[in-house]
């Protein structure tokens, strides 16, 4: 068939239509150059008489351009340029009819090379079969796209010729065997064929599963063809029992392996790599593969969340961890902040019926300072971990001549995603304060209570792990007593022989810890001295009694909660 049959065959599968638009005069259709032979179909003009088709050249595409020729006869659809001599022309043509006044179309502008092809953006697989993507020719003359594809058997094969568009699923493709190359080739209506195009290959992932106590999951695959290394990353998605794909990691362009570390025995993993061309955005996926996961569950979460005093020498500690992994031994590890010291202690080990788990550590010193602990585990195959710290919420509190003064350390945990405080008074005080700050004055307390007034400190905890669980936790403090400050009353004058006989210092409440108190001499003379409060001055020294006059004292007194008071004066003696 020679090409003007092609061109003929053709243009019975694929009309012209226009527009019939009578305010203007429309240009042939030229359609393509073949053996420096321009073939067209007739503009579409019912305003005047046909009188002829010009054709313009030039031998560049900004022009100027020339008349080649003017055809008459309106059944001639080609013209030969005859001095073409195998150089670069560009033509457009017009047609000539009789309409008086109305304006002149020009076809599109068309030069006497083959077509472009249009540049693979993509070859990717959707649903086990393989999607093509590429640009579209910039050629004018071009009509559609001839698609290829490398057949180890065969060489390269023709799959189809498409018309208007620039996507093609190949349902021929074997994608989860073998890696698939493609080309594309503009075509125009003469059968001019554009050079192929850089062909694209799609990617082929394997992976070597995880078993027994090696739970990491192995992707590899190979460099997605068809675009530069250096700008090629690739995105790695895993789904699992079937849940949206999640990314789960990137690789750039010379990385063609992954490892996934977080397979869980019993699941259904599902996965694929997707190629990425970084500079337009352009996306390539491989084949998806599916399996099961048949692991010895490793041990890969313990997060230990709350510490509570429970009562005096007693801490609740709970924590959470995989019930599903084959933990063989554990145990509750015990240190203090400025204490290097860890203290194991062991945990029985039996099959866990829930994520969350509590135990109690008796005997244990609550009073001195807040107590840390962690949650160790080694599971069937070895692997050790160690959770997180956590630590009981540690309350202090002192008397002050306004009331009692309660303090507590703001409550830090690496899960927590909110933290609160209340404050209560025990023995029906009920709750003193709720909020965020770190201390409280008690001033409605009875300072007249030698017995004192008991506190316990609540921290409100709002947690939350990885797994989406978010629980509230209340954590208790230990119990704190604050006993009053003594109020020291000291006379100054006494009389020995009168009401007021003895001279000693007088306590609101309480006794002291540690008491002295020694008098003097207006010249410095110690005349008196004594250690215990009750044991006062009767205004004598070694039996013999004092003159009347001035004394000067000094007495020290130490708090039950070791404050120390000095006070010093004078007292007058009389006789």
């Amino acid at each position: 068939m020679n090409k003007l049959s092609f061109l003929l065959l053709l243009g019975s599968f694929f009309p012209v239509f226009a527009s019939v638009v009578t305010a203007q005069v429309n240009p042939p259709v030229l359609e393509c150059v073949v053996n420096d032979t321009l073939y067209w179909q007739p503009g579409i003009n019912t305003c005047g008489t046909f009188q002829a088709y010009q054709i313009f050249w030039a031998i560049s595409i900004n022009g100027p351009y020339n008349l080649l020729a003017t055809v008459h006869d309106p059944a001639q659809l080609h013209f030969y340029h005859q001095d073409a001599n195998n150089q670069l022309y560009y033509y457009y043509m017009a047609s000539l009819v009789d309409c008086p006044g109305q304006p002149v179309l020009y076809s599109d502008t068309l030069d006497n090379l083959i077509p472009l092809a249009g540049g693979i953006e993509y070859v990717t697989v959707q649903n086990g079969q393989v999607v093509l993507g590429w640009e579209a020719s910039p050629s004018p003359e071009t009509i559609g796209y001839i698609i290829s594809r490398e057949s180890n058997a065969m060489g390269t094969v023709v799959l189809d010729t498409v018309y208007g568009v620039n996507t093609y699923l190949d349902v021929t493709a074997l994608p989860s065997v073998q890696q698939e190359t493609y080309y594309v080739e503009a075509l125009d209506a003469c059968g001019n064929k554009s050079l192929v195009s850089d062909p694209h290959t799609t990617m082929l992932v394997n992976y070597t599963p995880p078993s027994g106590c090696t739970p990491d999951l192995i992707i590899s695959w190979n460099a997605y063809e068809g675009w530069d290394a250096s700008t090629t990353a690739y995105d790695i998605y895993i789904s699992v029992d079937g849940a949206p794909p999640a990314l789960a990691g990137t690789t750039n362009g010379n990385t063609l392996d992954f490892t996934f570390s977080n397979a869980n025995d019993g699941e259904n993993i599902c996965f694929f790599v997707e190629a990425v061309e970084t500079t337009t955005g352009w996306a390539a996926r491989s084949n998806e593969i599916c399996f099961g996961v048949d692991i010895i569950q490793p041990i890969r979460d313990i997060y230990a969340l709350g510490a509570s005093v429970v009562s005096d020498g007693e801490v609740e500690v709970e924590w959470w961890w995989d019930v599903n992994a084959l933990v063989t031994s554990a145990s509750i590890e015990r240190f203090y902040a400025d204490d290097d010291v860890v203290l194991p202690l062991p945990l029985g080990i039996t099959p866990p019926t829930s994520f969350f788990q509590t135990d109690t550590d008796t005997d244990v010193e609550t009073t001195s300072s807040a107590i840390y602990y962690q949650i160790s585990a080694t599971d069937q195959c070895g692997n050790s971990l160690v959770s997180n710290e956590t630590r009981t919420p540690f309350l202090r509190g002192a008397a002050t001549q306004t009331g009692n003064s309660l303090s507590w350390d703001g409550y830090t945990h690496p899960y927590a995603t909110s933290v609160s405080y209340e404050l209560r008074r025990l023995g029906g005080g009920g709750i003193l304060y709720a909020g965020s700050e770190l201390a409280f004055i008690d001033e409605a307390v009875n300072q007249a209570d030698a017995a004192g007034v008991c506190y316990q400190l609540t921290v409100i905890v709002d947690f939350e792990i990885h797994t989406g669980d978010k629980i509230t936790r209340e954590l208790t403090s230990q119990v704190v007593c604050v006993l009053p400050v003594p109020k020291v009353y000291v006379p100054n004058v006494f009389a020995p022989n009168g009401v007021n006989s003895i001279f000693r210092p007088q306590l609101s409440v309480g006794m002291p810890a540690q008491y002295e108190m020694l008098v003097f001499d207006r010249w410095g003379g110690q005349v008196f001295q004594s250690t215990d409060i009750s044991n006062g001055w009767n205004g004598r020294r070694n039996q013999e009694p004092m003159p009347e006059g001035v004394y000067v004292y000094f007495i020290r007194i130490q708090t039950p909660q070791g404050e120390m008071i000095d006070i010093q004066g004078d007292v007058m003696l009389l006789r």
